[in-house]
């Protein structure tokens, strides 16, 4: 029996947070600030025409061993050209994007058949003609989520850590 008034009852309440359920509160942690911070900004800085690309931004949370990662991401084809350019006008504006990603950009234009381009909702008369392309420039949007919010991410999981922890031991 301890001489703190209280100080079994306390023990007792950290050795219940040891194990799965501090492996949950951080889960939880992570999971919270990946939907509020990365994902929300990535949403917003994601171009949209029709809003495929900011819909389709998800999150997941997993275990790597013993650490707990989040990752928010995209699985549309056509994510990593918007978040990271094609050809010419790409490679120009590269900043932005992440530096541990290596990017092979194309260094030449090159011509497109206009029955392989996909007009949406636009129509014009077809006339067998071929288009010099360009590229797209880079647009990041997943990269500088994560990197510009740094800060506001770790707060956010010590805060809700914190938060449930003083919950738990009550």
């Amino acid at each position: 029996m301890s001489e703190l008034l209280g100080a079994d009852r306390l023990i007792a309440k950290c050795r219940k947070l040891y194990g799965a359920k501090a492996t949950d509160i951080t889960r939880q942690a992570v999971l919270h600030a990946s939907k509020t911070i990365v994902q929300a900004d990535a949403k917003l800085r994601a171009p949209a025409n029709e809003g495929e690309l900011r819909n389709s931004i998800k999150v997941r949370v997993k275990m790597e061993g013993d650490r707990v990662v989040g990752e928010v991401f995209t699985n549309l084809d056509h994510a990593a050209y918007v978040e990271l350019g094609t050809g010419p006008k790409g490679q120009a504006s590269h900043a932005g994007i992440s530096p541990d990603v290596n990017v092979s950009y194309r260094s030449s234009p090159w011509y497109v058949h206009e029955d392989q381009i996909d007009v949406g909702p636009y129509h014009f008369q077809k006339i067998g003609e071929f288009y010099k392309m360009y590229g797209q420039p880079a647009q990041p949007y997943l990269y500088p989520a994560l990197k510009e919010n740094h800060d506001r991410i770790s707060n956010n999981i010590s805060k809700y850590v914190s938060r449930k922890i003083r919950e738990q031991i009550r």
